[in-house]
């Protein structure tokens, strides 16, 4: 085993400890019976947190027209899932602050996963797929780039630096540099935070879907919201998928245009990292 990939494993369960009411969150995702006045509540006893989700729910991307002032108000108006949602992104940023001195831009990373989480959201609407599954795999896609910042802050700025002219994508660059990648150790993380595994997946395979073993819609979803996000061609985007997906999503490629929310959203969609 690498000394880095010792280095991180060893750091996984050193990370600062998730709020009790966001791993309450993650565990609600396997709950069909849940009580959301309940969880509500228990979000309203964490005041930072609780403080950070109204910031965010008052925002001018939901564009409510008037000002929610309790957690309870904003499950009223907003809906659970898209609290959830809103919980589960300050708990993360808790862990992973935008702030970090290093080569990799954290607050830009976040905007990125706004976004491409919005994207996924949308595009779950018009496939039938869990919106709200579809935007936390999105928001959390790529976790393991904050994963090696936090863990080997020197190691990956060299990476990135030495990456752009390497003619590899990104995780392949990684796995020739360090013999592991983001991907790997992000699948990691969510697995040891217990989020559901459906989104363990989506981490460890949305990059290269026509090479992983666990490939299903949520996984080719999260990949064509990134590639939107990524200003990828849809020729480009069908080769990256593969022709098993390719010819499973054949009646649809004409619902992504339609599907993808406008420029004015995803910066919206952004701009909500720095309310947190």
């Amino acid at each position: 085993m690498s000394d880095a990939r010792q280095e991180i494993l060893s750091r996984l369960h050193q990370l600062p400890t998730l709020p009790v009411v966001v791993q309450e969150v993650i565990a609600s995702f396997q709950d069909a019976g849940l009580d959301t006045a309940s969880l509500a509540y228990k979000i309203t006893q964490d005041q930072g947190l609780s403080a950070k989700v109204l910031r965010v729910a008052n925002s001018s991307f939901y564009g409510l027209s008037r000002k929610v002032s309790s957690i309870q108000e904003a499950v009223v108006v907003l809906g659970f899932d898209t609290v959830r949602s809103l919980v589960l992104s300050a708990g993360m940023m808790k862990v992973f602050p935008i702030a970090s001195g290093s080569l990799f831009d954290r607050q830009a990373y976040w905007q990125h996963s706004f976004r491409i989480a919005t994207i996924a959201k949308a595009l779950a609407k018009h496939f039938q797929q869990g919106q709200q599954l579809a935007f936390t795999s999105g928001l959390f896609c790529e976790v393991g780039q904050l994963l090696l910042d936090l863990c080997i802050p020197q190691q990956f700025s060299a990476v990135l630096q030495r990456h752009a002219d390497s003619g590899l994508s990104l995780l392949e660059f990684e796995r020739a540099e360090l013999g592991f990648d983001h991907a790997e150790m992000g699948a990691e993380l969510i697995r040891l935070w217990n989020f559901p595994q459906e989104i363990e997946q989506v981490v460890r395979g949305w990059q290269q879907p026509e090479q992983s073993p666990t490939f299903n819609s949520l996984i080719c979803l999260v990949y064509m919201a990134a590639s939107v996000e990524n200003g990828a061609s849809l020729e480009d985007m069908k080769s990256g998928l593969g022709e098993t997906a390719c010819s499973q999503m054949a009646a649809k490629w004409e619902l992504l245009a339609a599907a993808i929310p406008s420029a004015g959203q995803l910066e919206q969609a952004a701009s909500l990292a720095l309310h947190n």
